[in-house]
């Protein structure tokens, strides 16, 4: 996995008290440490050490695990693993890794969770002072707030404009999240922010499904504060959304394959109400028997996690566990790893291109919805999508193609499906005659696994004559019973 993190500095405040009462309490009957042995099993630490005022990498960095006794130093691109298997019990163990570099402070990350075969991706952010981040269980952060020592700042009316991303169907490339810890606001990626936000608000060792549900919560609700009006604060140093349970809990210091590729794998997929992204509040319900099934009473409408998890334990799939919860929803894009698909919405930076503005949306004829994506050059316009793929990791594609009447001969183009890793492997290449008569012929492909470990998946259209795309889809194996 990849860091996507884009760091700024800032300032900014804090709060929501409505939310607080529907998220603190987000699975507070989770156990509180890692319970008694149940099997040996074994985990693992790795990631990257960046300086939070420049976002540089920091080489030569020394990360410690001192429960095990073990002792590594970052390489040239500030990043590190241990190489050796780290045991650990059933449910899952608390750790604390240290980080040490010259010219910064400390930094600490404590109480830790590790599970079994799903290794800790640490994001470390090294600060002119000490730096300690505290992980608490949901239990835990109940606790604070029962006590009244969580970081709360003043509630806010939520009606503030910070970044304005005005996109219904594209989610924000970033997010300014304000720290309840240092109190600043930073912008950061936004996949980024949902595999950040998923792993502390569900249990990364439940079903895929299940955390497939909660990456379209966590996604859709942090879209939601990015829309105009949404923000918890506006002006310089703004914050659309902050860090802790008076919105969802984001911990940019660690993640977990297993929520990174639910958080991949629903990404293209946008949650509707009302015909737009909605405030999806979530909580974590009455008790770990909570049933597959719509919440009545005080909480009616919102997503219940432990719901999520005995829906995915009996065989629901996650697009049927969020419409189970938030009735009334509609689905876009419905399990395509792509984003806007057929350039429906003009915030089309998901696709990229070999050459600048050799592409523009178009309106005439489409072959589905409104708009179609228009060549202008010999370019290849492309996406690139995260997904941790296995050697045996299979994938679907189709689009959409036309070469209008104006060009004077036939048009060429190539499709190619890439795996992504240490090294790219071209799954599959259709080489196309398509008649120059402006009709929408659609292409698909199935390719055999790459064979390789990779983290992320490409789609290449190779053109060198104008031509139209729309309606591409990519799909990828995730959940499932």
């Amino acid at each position: 996995m990849r860091p996507h993190g884009s760091l700024a500095r800032g300032t900014g405040s804090l709060g929501r008290m409505l939310v607080t009462v529907l998220v603190a309490t987000a699975l507070s009957t989770m156990p509180a440490g890692a319970g008694p042995a149940s099997a040996s099993m074994t985990s693992g630490v790795f990631g990257e050490v960046l300086s939070k005022a420049t976002g540089a990498p920091v080489p030569g960095a020394t990360v410690s695990l001192p429960a095990y006794g073990l002792r590594t130093v970052t390489n040239g691109a500030g990043t590190f693993s241990f190489d050796r298997p780290l045991p650990i019990s059933l449910p899952y163990r608390r750790v604390t890794a240290v980080v040490r570099a010259q010219g910064f402070g400390t930094w600490r990350i404590t109480g830790a969770p590790l599970y079994p075969n799903d290794p800790m991706h640490l994001h470390v952010e090294l600060r002119a002072r000490a730096f300690t981040d505290a992980v608490l269980t949901p239990r835990e952060r109940a606790g604070q707030a029962a006590t009244g020592r969580a970081p709360l700042a003043p509630a806010t009316a939520y009606t503030n404009t910070c970044t304005g991303w005005s996109s219904q169907t594209v989610p924000p490339q970033t997010i300014v999240v304000y720290s309840t810890t240092d109190g600043t606001s930073t912008p950061y990626d936004f996949v980024f922010y949902v595999t950040h936000v998923l792993p502390s608000e569900w249990i990364p060792s439940w079903r895929a499904d299940s955390l497939g549900a909660g990456a379209i919560a966590a996604k859709t609700f942090g879209w939601y504060r990015a829309l105009p009006g949404h923000a918890y604060t506006g002006g310089i140093g703004c914050a659309d959304i902050t860090d802790y349970t008076g919105d969802q809990v984001f911990d940019p210091a660690r993640s977990y394959p297993s929520t990174d590729q639910a958080v991949y794998a629903t990404y293209g997929t946008v949650n509707w109400k009302s015909g737009g992204i909605w405030l999806s509040q979530y909580w974590a319900g009455y008790s770990t028997t909570d049933p597959c099934a719509p919440v009545t009473g005080e909480f009616a409408g919102r997503m219940s996690q432990w719901g999520t998890q005995n829906c995915a334990l009996a065989g629901v799939l996650w697009p049927d566990i969020v419409t189970t919860f938030y009735a009334g929803t509609t689905w876009v894009d419905l399990q395509n790893l792509l984003l806007d698909p057929g350039g429906e919405d003009p915030q089309v930076y998901a696709w990229l291109q070999t050459h600048p503005s050799s592409y523009k949306r178009a309106s005439v004829h489409p072959y589905e919805g409104a708009w179609w994506l228009k060549t202008r050059l010999a370019t290849t316009v492309y996406q690139v999508r995260p997904f941790d793929g296995t050697p045996s990791s299979t994938y679907q594609f189709s689009v959409a193609l036309k070469c209008p009447a104006t060009n004077t001969a036939a048009c060429t183009p190539d499709i190619k499906l890439l795996a992504n890793g240490s090294t790219v492997v071209l799954m599959q290449k259709l080489s196309i005659i398509e008649p120059n008569d402006g009709r929408w012929r659609v292409y698909a492909m199935s390719p055999p696994a790459s064979g390789i470990s990779h983290t992320s998946v490409q789609v290449n259209i190779v053109a060198s004559q104008v031509i139209g795309i729309d309606a591409a889809v990519l799909t990828g194996i995730f959940g499932g019973p």
